[in-house]
């Protein structure tokens, strides 16, 4: 016999389910949370890094990066690291995927790059999403359509571009670029090289 019965405590309810309002959120949280939920939906998993990482990966892809300027320290074990000013490198460098697949990935970090009013660094919270490996159209496809779809829960007026190699073929021939010289002109826009 239990002794606690019929004690004239109140019986416990079955139904505890929790509903998470979302407008109590505000409006930067609540289209985060929102992304996170489409990004692991469509099989992308998220990346966390440090806030730090070491300043070598930065100098030998200095190209990629939108400023050569990075906030740079000496650990207390003498390595030079940096104040992360990108998270895709970081991904590319320790990203775990198996050859011939696809490493799907997004991130939620705060990066530190100069600004270009004030001559400070700031920081800027950013999201995106990755892929790493043997990425095919299906992964291409993919991304198209989450950026569109990530563009649309902002509820702001947008507009989608999207590379396509027919514009700049299109552009060296408005201009006269010739046959031998394009090569060079395609290194340096994958390279992101404006200066050359």
């Amino acid at each position: 016999m239990d002794p606690m019965k019929n004690r004239g405590a109140a019986p416990l309810q079955e139904d505890v389910s929790m509903e998470l309002d979302l407008n109590i959120l505000k409006p930067q949280e609540r289209v985060s949370l929102q992304l996170r939920l489409l990004y692991e939906q469509a099989g992308f998993r998220k990346y966390h890094m440090g806030r730090f990482e070491e300043y070598g990966l930065y100098q030998e892809n200095r190209r990629f990066l939108s400023s050569e300027q990075v906030i740079t320290f000496t650990d207390l074990d003498g390595r030079l690291l940096a104040l992360k000013p990108d998270v895709t490198l970081s991904i590319a460098k320790n990203a775990q995927v198996e050859p011939g697949g696809c490493g799907r990935y997004y991130y939620m970090e705060n990066v530190y790059r100069p600004s270009q009013e004030s001559h400070t660094f700031r920081e800027i919270s950013q999201m995106g999403l990755e892929c790493i490996g043997a990425v095919d159209d299906g992964a291409t496809a993919q991304a198209v359509s989450l950026a569109l779809r990530s563009l649309a829960l902002t509820e702001r007026d947008f507009v989608l571009e999207i590379s396509h190699m027919g514009f700049v073929t299109g552009l060296f021939d408005a201009v006269g670029a010739g046959e031998a010289v394009r090569p060079k002109l395609l290194t340096c826009i994958r390279d992101k090289n404006r200066h050359e």
